[in-house]
């Protein structure tokens, strides 16, 4: 039997192992470098290189020739297959999100709540050109960090809603608590009051967003519909235009949700 010392060490590598894992597949895309990671997941180099050295071996990370940064590994993917429903959920809303970008010639993501924090997990471009948007599939943000976190907190009781922007910002590198802070108030002042939420330029200068929270089949916080576009596109009257192809979407996305995924209720 393990001595509650073994115990509490392996717990540590447990932990240790799955933020490497998050912050991989947040960066699907753009990859990590060693010295970054680490400090993103609050590891010296050495530990973090060990670890990375086991998940590489068995395919739960990769690297790639002349390219010092560190991906997802093809792992990931084939346990995913053994969630089907999401696999059926995205082939149902892919083209509900494609009309909607067509139809407002907006950038459209759908993320997930995960915890305490948003994923993005579908997203439809069309022919817009966002450099400074980095979100994509697979981004990973504490809740209060995104327009699509902040619809979702709304939809919280108001204990839980404190409890996870505290959270968030303990989370926070201490050079970044207060722009982050000022960044959610913004978003969250201009949307107290209405049943989306709205950022206008608070998280990123010259890039608007605007997002609905999306309902589960218990009713509770599943995730959230974000349509982005350059700065000064989301005027009143370009709102009051999208909300209603918006919010028609949301209902259908939600009317997946529930056949999809509503058997989790049994």
């Amino acid at each position: 039997m393990l001595n509650s010392t073994a115990a509490s060490t392996g717990t540590r590598s447990v932990e240790r192992t799955l933020r490497i894992l998050k912050e991989l597949s947040s960066r699907g895309e753009f990859g990590w470098r060693l010295s970054d990671l680490a400090e993103q997941v609050g590891l010296d180099r050495g530990t973090c290189h060990r670890i990375l050295a086991c998940l590489v071996k068995e395919n739960f990370a990769a690297r790639y020739p002349n390219d010092v940064k560190y991906y997802p590994g093809q792992m990931l993917f084939e346990m995913g297959m053994a969630l089907p429903q999401y696999s059926g959920f995205g082939e149902a809303v892919e083209p509900r999100l494609e009309r909607l970008c067509h139809k407002t010639n907006c950038i459209v993501s759908l993320s997930l709540k995960s915890g305490n924090e948003v994923v993005c997990v579908f997203q439809k471009r069309g022919q817009i050109e966002l450099p400074a948007m980095i979100l994509r599939v697979g981004t990973r943000r504490p809740l209060i960090n995104m327009v699509g976190g902040v619809a979702i907190l709304k939809m919280l009781d108001g204990r839980e809603m404190e409890r996870i922007i505290a959270q968030n910002l303990a989370m926070e590198n201490p050079s970044q608590v207060a722009r982050r802070r000022a960044a959610f108030e913004g978003m969250r002042k201009r949307s107290a009051n209405l049943d989306y939420a709205l950022n206008l330029g608070d998280v990123i200068k010259n890039v608007d967003a605007i997002a609905v929270g999306l309902r589960d089949e218990n009713g509770g916080a599943f995730g959230a519909l974000t349509l982005t576009n350059a700065q000064n596109r989301f005027s009143p009257q370009f709102i009051e235009a999208i909300l209603a192809d918006m919010r028609a979407a949301a209902a259908a996305i939600e009317a997946d949700i529930l056949r999809f995924f509503g058997k989790r209720k049994a």
